[in-house]
Order: structure tokens, then C-alpha cells, then sequence
């Protein structure tokens, strides 16, 4: 794997690239959720592999750089673009998960044609207006460096409510949507029967054990629908 950047007007996006992989398999995109970076997907491109995976942090995390301000949907969305545009990808999957799904949908509904399939993880199509409880809850549980504490205020200050059903319909390729089936689950049984209701291709595959972490407490049963998914991408393109 390889460290890489994109640049996005004058904003450096760092993500990581595997570097030794098959030009037959159907290439990943992985889009972290809200604070994630590149390398929580980390593993995941080594079990993967030799399928050619990416994986970002976004704006604020990780490597990226972090500016004070421009931390909206769109500005999100941006930053998925310019690193596409960076590595030349074409014919690929999109996986997203958490608060980097409404990010994702909001780019692939923009920018489809080159975008195989999508796989959407444990989040509806809507970006929240996000509470200040939710800075409360990060800021105190240490989770982000005393240093970039101002990216997290950014990200609240520059979030509205924007719902993105309507924007499924420009996406035609297949979509596998994973949830939750627990309580603590962020995809909630209305807002799936909203993706089917909006998607033309799409699967639901319920995790009834899991909350929002789907790969706890059976991580292998994660990686195999993910795999599936993948590799029936491989065939339709084949």
C-alpha cells in the first residue's frame, strides 16, 4: 500500500492505494464515515487484495489536510472527486459507510458513469444537521486531537438537513445495502424501504446481531458480503 494525495483546490486529500493488485477485478473506493480516516480500512485492503482498493480521509482526518473552514456535503463530496480524478479510476465500486454515505450518494448522483456498484453501509440517504451533543460526545471521549478540535465545531457549524432520496434515481448500477438489525443500528426499517423504493438495483443484506459497527461480532460475515457483492461485479463486467 501507498500513501497518495489529491488536491482539491488548494486542500491535500491523503488516501491509500494498494499498490500490487489484478487489473481483472472490479476496482473499491471506500469512503469513511464521520472522523474516519484511511487507515481504518486499513486491513480490510489486505484481505481484499489482489482486487485494487482506495481508501480516504476526508477532510480534517487523517493526513488530509484540515482547514478552518468548507466542511458542508458538498464540500465533502468534493474531496471523493478529487481523488478519483487523482488515480485515473474508471469502472469501480463505492463503499461507504456511516456519515460517509450521504457524502458518496451525493457524488455518484453527480458523477455515475463510471461507478460499477455501490455499497452503502448502515446510514440513510439524508445528510443530518448535526447536534451539538454530537461535539460534546467527540470532544469528550478523546477521539480527536487536541489540535484539529476545531474540525469537529466546522463540521457542525457548516451542516443542514439535506435530504438525498431523490438523487438515488441517477444511480442505475447495482447497490447492496448493509444494516443493522439492533437497536443501535443508524438505518432504520422506513429509510430501507425508502432505498428500495428509489434504487432500481438494489439488495438489503440485515446483520440482525449487529448495531452500527456491522463488522462486530462477526467479522468474517462482514467481509464475505462485501466479497459477494464484489465479485458478482466482477462477473457482470467480465
Amino acid at each position: 500500500m501507498k500513501d497518495r494525495y489529491a488536491k482539491n483546490k488548494d486542500i491535500s486529500i491523503h488516501y491509500l492505494e494498494s499498490t500490487d493488485y489484478s487489473p481483472d477485478l472490479t476496482p473499491l473506493v471506500y469512503v469513511p464515515g464521520a472522523l474516519g480516516f484511511a487507515e481504518h480500512f486499513e486491513d480490510e485492503m489486505s484481505i481484499l487484495s489482489p482486487r485494487h482498493c482506495l481508501s480516504l480521509s476526508l477532510r480534517g482526518n487523517g493526513k488530509s489536510d484540515a482547514p478552518l473552514s468548507a466542511y458542508s456535503l458538498e464540500d465533502h463530496a468534493s474531496d471523493i472527486e478529487a481523488v478519483i480524478k487523482e488515480s485515473h479510476l474508471k469502472d469501480y465500486c463505492l463503499m461507504a459507510y456511516s456519515m460517509g454515505v450521504p457524502y458518496a450518494i451525493h457524488y455518484a448522483s453527480n458523477s455515475p458513469d463510471h461507478i460499477k456498484g455501490m455499497i452503502l453501509c448502515d446510514y440513510p440517504a439524508k445528510y443530518p444537521s448535526i447536534p451539538e451533543s454530537w461535539v460534546d460526545t467527540v470532544l469528550s471521549n478523546g477521539f480527536i486531537k487536541e489540535d484539529r478540535q476545531y474540525v469537529v465545531r466546522a463540521i457542525l457549524r457548516d451542516s443542514k438537513e439535506v435530504e438525498l432520496w431523490e438523487d438515488l434515481q441517477q444511480i442505475q448500477c447495482p447497490v447492496l445495502i448493509i444494516k443493522g438489525g439492533t437497536n443501535n443500528s443508524l438505518l432504520k426499517e422506513n429509510a430501507t424501504e425508502k432505498y428500495k423504493n428509489h434504487l432500481s438495483n438494489v439488495s438489503v443484506v440485515e446483520f440482525s446481531d449487529s448495531g452500527h459497527e456491522l463488522w462486530k461480532p462477526d467479522y468474517n460475515r462482514f467481509i464475505k458480503t462485501v466479497t459477494d457483492f464484489l465479485v458478482k461485479l466482477d462477473r457482470l463486467h467480465a
